[in-house]
């Protein structure tokens, strides 16, 4: 066969080889012999919006999301500089949610705090944020606005693997500093005897003992602003069927005994345990103020204390009910006021409904903070959105 180039003269053969070259160098926009660029990546595209439609409110009020992305989202608490912080349990963090434009909407996420087991609940209180993780409270400085450093241990905890890890914090009308540790199982005798209470402790964090027994997982609980009686939530537990046991709203006195794990419901004893002997009787432990449906698994309890609402609902309770994990029929996935007479819950009425449709959730309330705007703010750790309330 006839060389093809055998008729092109050298210096017309070089000529053509160079124009190919700059053909594809233009093609593939690199020099030959070298890697090609990566192919842009796309921004990641922001989570779908919540079926805001859905969920109602009463009428009057607005909601709205103010962060999303942040599954995993537990209690909240707001700074002196009035910006909302939120516990990430799932993710071990705790972040900063920013609203410097006041648009109603976080600028950024800022994480102040990682690598944390399975943090919950967070306090401020002078120059420190505390935070509430599963084997202890830890702290860290605040200053001008800022979170400085490291966390350091403030208080040990019991530690759980498997049931009711969360731990739940706050500063009392007091002064004392108060940690609800729940039980390590749905149903049994506790060896470790501050496990089932809420624990007040002096404000440097000695001087620990119960302030009350007997609470299986009161994870949420807050001071009436006007009596400053304390109030808490209690879970009861799983395995006696859909309708038992009730969960709770208690009025929490000092050295009082709120029944767990002997008694459930109004002072009944618990079918679990009918052989154990129990160390208190029914006669001694306070039955519930207020029992809630089976299962609806009340998380956060806060009273508003903003001045934006009307004032029917200011100083009212507010519950963040998680919704059922062990009942056939869902119920629960809402915000609810419980109704007050004569400082006694006498009922409840929803506040935001709606994440529970047709038998589908779309998700689980679980923290409440009142905003330093005066706005009630709702976390979801299932789909990762903090509401606004308006």
């Amino acid at each position: 066969m006839k060389n093809i180039n055998s008729g092109i003269r050298p210096h017309y053969a070089r000529m053509i080889c160079g124009m190919l070259y700059l053909v594809l160098c233009l093609c593939y926009g690199t020099a030959l012999g070298q890697t090609p660029a990566a192919a842009p990546q796309q921004a990641p595209q922001p989570p779908p919006l919540p079926p805001l439609e859905d969920l109602k409110v009463p009428a009057g009020f607005t909601i709205s999301v103010f962060a999303s992305d942040l599954a995993g989202a537990r209690l909240m608490a707001v700074s002196p500089d009035g910006v909302l912080y939120v516990a990430r349990q799932s993710k071990g963090e705790v972040v900063a949610l920013p609203d410097r434009d006041r648009d109603n909407r976080a600028d950024r996420v800022e994480v102040v705090a990682s690598g944390l087991t399975r943090p919950h609940s967070l306090a401020f209180r002078g120059d420190y944020l505390y935070i509430a993780t599963n084997p202890a409270v830890l702290r860290m400085r605040y200053a001008k606005g800022k979170i400085e450093g490291l966390p350091e241990k403030f208080i040990d905890l019991p530690v759980s693997t498997t049931s009711h890890w969360t731990r739940s914090i706050a500063f009392g009308p007091d002064g004392k500093f108060y940690v609800s540790i729940g039980s390590s199982c749905n149903s049994c005798e506790e060896q470790d005897t501050i496990r089932t209470t809420i624990m007040r402790y002096n404000a440097d964090g000695t001087g620990g003992r119960p302030f009350a027994k007997g609470l299986r997982n009161a994870i949420g609980f807050d001071w009436d602003p006007r009596t400053k009686a304390l109030w808490a939530d209690d879970m009861g537990q799983d395995k006696l069927g859909d309708e038992k046991p009730p969960d709770e709203i208690n009025r929490i006195e000092e050295g009082k005994h709120y029944g767990w794990p002997y008694f459930v419901g109004r002072n009944e004893p618990n079918p679990d345990l009918k052989d154990a002997k129990a160390t208190v009787t029914a006669s001694e432990v306070v039955p519930p103020a207020l029992e809630l449906e089976p299962h609806s698994s009340p998380i956060d309890l806060r009273f508003y204390t903003g001045r934006q609402f009307p004032p029917e609902y200011r100083n009212q309770m507010f519950v963040a009910l998680h919704g059922s994990s062990s009942r056939s029929e869902k119920i629960g996935y809402k915000v609810v006021r419980v109704l007050m007479k004569d400082n006694r819950p006498v009922g409840i009425e929803d506040f935001v409904s709606g994440w529970l449709k047709d038998g589908k959730v779309s998700g689980r309330p679980a923290g409440l903070a009142v905003g330093a705007d005066g706005a009630l703010y709702i976390s979801d750790d299932n789909k990762g959105f903090i509401y606004r309330i308006s």
